[in-house]
């Protein structure tokens, strides 16, 4: 490969420096949830701008505790069906069933006519995901649309560290959010997630249910139902690194994106814009394919006359085209239906590789084979 399709921004320095940490921290003798698993929190809360920060063991810990804690258990929960599968999965393990709504084809946002056909009585939450770092445009209206039937509006920003729309960061725009600091996330623990969330009742909550129902951990009083989420004080070492250092590895990775931005200027692909008002994270830099040019052989072509391997998409098949359902449809809130605009946005795109310190002249070298590759099928064009 010429390019790594995802590269982890510690360099040798960082590794020295979290080495010795992590040599402290061993010699502590105390690696569970702890000081740094604190830190990491009060540090992650200041980064977003001051709410509750509660740390656990991944994403998808994150999500299923706001859904516990939310109490949608019996109800439904609506998910944009562009999305990875433990979006949904998440309200399902609390309790509820799911709402798979359609996607626009050419932001592969949530679509908020979709989303209002779909409330029902019963739906408990509405989660948007910030697919790829952007927060959809319609995030106001879908906001209003929960609220109006009495539904939490919950950010999955599992992709949007850092991001900004209008001022604001992702992640406080709702009763809660969760973040993921999976490995190849913008900021990364390895392993690890955040809840954030404004609402002292719900962190009251969150606190209960991460820790086995102890208000109070290690008092062996259990005041609600909870389970184990614990984080862990290694990867909250990890994320104090990475955060510290998180305005340089947001800004290399904007400044990627806009030299993608000019190298596809005139091609047949079209890149999907930043929204107005907004900063992404640009987990993902996303490109729709030329018309006529199909993702799979195109991928296996570009590899094979290029070397280049892109990127995993986000996401190559919608929720409403997995298996799994066809096993479990009493989890759906409504029976499976054609969603166009996720399928179309789906199979669309591709994502380029990128991170903080990618070559330029890589990126331009494989723009220049994108475009090569996609000439060679039908419908596809070079530079015109």
């Amino acid at each position: 490969m010429r390019i790594p399709p995802v590269k982890i921004p510690f360099s040798d320095a960082d590794i020295d420096r979290l080495a010795e940490r992590f040599k402290e921290t061993l010699r502590s003798g105390f690696i569970a949830m702890g000081p740094h698993a604190a830190a990491f929190e009060t540090a992650f809360s200041a980064f977003l701008g001051g709410p509750r920060c509660i740390g656990c063991g991944s994403g998808t810990q994150a999500l299923e505790l706001v859904c516990r804690a939310l109490g949608v258990a019996g109800g439904s929960v609506a998910v944009p069906a562009a999305t990875f599968m433990a979006t949904a999965m998440a309200p399902v393990a609390a309790g509820a069933r799911v709402i798979l709504v359609d996607c626009d084809p050419l932001t592969l946002q949530m679509d908020p006519g979709d989303l209002e056909r779909k409330m029902a009585p019963d739906t408990r939450a509405v989660i948007l995901v910030h697919l790829g770092g952007s927060v959809s445009t319609e995030w106001g209206r879908i906001r209003e649309t929960a609220r109006a039937a009495g539904a939490a509006f919950v950010e999955d920003a599992a992709h949007a560290h850092g991001a900004e729309v209008d001022g604001r960061m992702a992640g406080t725009l709702g009763e809660a959010a969760a973040f993921s600091f999976f490995a190849t996330k913008v900021l990364t623990t390895g392993e690890g997630g955040m809840v954030a969330t404004s609402d002292p009742e719900l962190a009251g909550r969150l606190l209960v249910l991460r820790q086995h129902g102890q208000l109070r951990p290690g008092s062996n009083v259990h005041e609600g139902f909870g389970l184990n989420y614990r984080p862990s004080e290694i990867h909250a070492l990890l994320g104090l690194d990475v955060l510290s250092r998180a305005a340089s590895i947001l800004s290399a990775r904007r400044l990627a994106a806009l030299e993608y931005d000019r190298l596809l200027e005139g091609t047949p692909f079209r890149p999907l814009p930043a929204p107005p008002g907004q900063r992404p994270s640009y987990y993902k830099y996303i490109v729709f394919l030329p018309g006529g040019v199909p993702r799979g052989p195109f991928k296996e072509r570009l590899f094979e006359r290029h070397g280049y391997a892109l990127a995993g998409e986000v996401y190559a098949l919608p929720l409403d085209r997995q298996p799994f359902w066809a096993s479990r449809p009493e989890l759906l809130a409504r029976p499976l239906e054609p969603l166009p605009g996720a399928a179309a946005g789906c199979a669309g795109h591709v994502c380029l590789p990128i991170w903080p310190g990618i070559d330029p002249a890589d990126q331009r070298a494989l723009v220049e084979a994108m475009v090569d590759t996609a000439a060679g099928f039908r419908g596809g064009t070079g530079r015109p």
